[in-house]
């Protein structure tokens, strides 16, 4: 299981960088439990399976995590998303379709989290130094 929780640790590092670090640390220190589960099974085995790409990945985790209304991970995940290639537009395409499921309010939330997100890794200076 130790290779595992190492290979998700170094997985979810490479898809989240210093965001995902920052989001992980609490976590790592009053719930190592967790942490250790989180990485080696989601991080170590699921996320690094091949039968859908890892855009899709972020498809499924982004619409699962609105769908709850469990805002706080989405961050990290719109960070992954952007890190394997989808643009802003895919990701506001996302849940532009999901507001007839899921309603306005829950959509507008996960936006201003998407807001926050790119505000706070500084999107637009990430997107100028990849061109």
């Amino acid at each position: 299981m130790n290779d595992n929780i190492n290979s998700g640790l170094n997985h979810f590092a490479t898809l989240s960088g210093d965001y995902g670090a920052k989001a992980l640390a609490p976590i790592k220190e009053n719930f190592p439990e967790l942490a250790e589960f989180i990485m080696g099974s989601a991080y170590g085995d699921i996320f690094q399976r091949n039968t859908i790409g890892d855009d899709w990945k972020e498809i499924a985790i982004i619409s699962a995590l609105i769908s709850m209304g469990q805002f706080d991970q989405l961050g990290v995940h719109y960070v992954m998303a952007l890190s394997v290639g989808m643009s802003v537009e895919q990701i506001k395409g996302i849940l532009l379709h999901l507001t007839p499921c899921l309603g306005a309010p829950r959509i507008i939330s996960a936006f201003n989290v998407l807001l926050a997100t790119l505000e706070e890794i500084d999107y637009s200076t990430v997107r100028q130094n990849n061109t």
